[in-house]
């Protein structure tokens, strides 16, 4: 399965249809191809719904590569940093606690994009990359179009002893070490797709 995170909604890519009984006030959509997909897609997105959109397409990849051009794709990763102590570092940013992360650049492979993000965004030099995670998909508006930004998350381990700085001009206000008894803390604001990285660190 496939989840697609747009505002505080998801959106759930499967091959398998949901138990019915369960669904409630969630929509439900099949499709025959991507002209049929990306009205309901579109409708889904209007900001006055409410509730989940289940996709169902009985070959999942072949439904994701559908769902997937129905947007305009945007490359990105992050880290899950780690310290010595198991704390995991954290930032805030716009009013949000989130994960460092960015938009990938010309040229760089996605590991090159998590580290160089990491270090911009939180002044920490000598962090080991050590391996992939997962992806994480979320939806936002840009000027007459939809984004389907796909996050590469990769483990990472600070052994050093800086202090971290958070990036101003990208309006991180703080860069924090967290251990188990601040989950609930963070994750009561944050996104769906970092509450997901997070909690599964811990």
């Amino acid at each position: 399965m496939y989840k697609v995170f747009f505002n505080d909604r998801t959106i759930y890519l499967d091959d398998t249809l949901p138990d019915m009984t369960k669904v409630g006030k969630d929509y439900v959509c099949a499709f025959e191809n991507i002209t049929d997909l990306k009205p309901q897609i579109r409708q889904f997105l209007d900001p006055g719904k409410t509730g989940d959109l289940y996709i169902f397409h009985d070959d999942q990849e072949s439904l994701f590569r559908t769902f997937s051009q129905c947007f305009t794709l945007v490359p990105a990763a992050g880290g899950l940093i780690r310290n010595g102590k198991g704390e995991v570092l954290v930032i805030f940013r716009r009013g949000k606690w989130d994960l460092p992360k960015g938009k990938a650049e010309p040229g760089e492979t996605m590991e090159q994009t998590a580290l160089r993000e990491v270090v911009e965004e939180c002044g920490l030099e000598g962090i080991e990359l050590q391996e992939f995670l997962q992806s994480t998909y979320h939806i936002y508006e840009a000027p007459g179009n939809f984004i389907l930004k796909r996050t590469d998350w990769y483990l990472m381990l600070y052994s050093g002893s800086e202090q971290p700085i958070p990036l101003t001009k990208e309006e991180i206000t703080e860069v924090r070490w967290i251990d188990s008894a601040q989950l609930d803390e963070i994750c009561s604001n944050t996104f769906q797709s970092i509450r997901e990285i997070i909690r599964g660190a811990f």
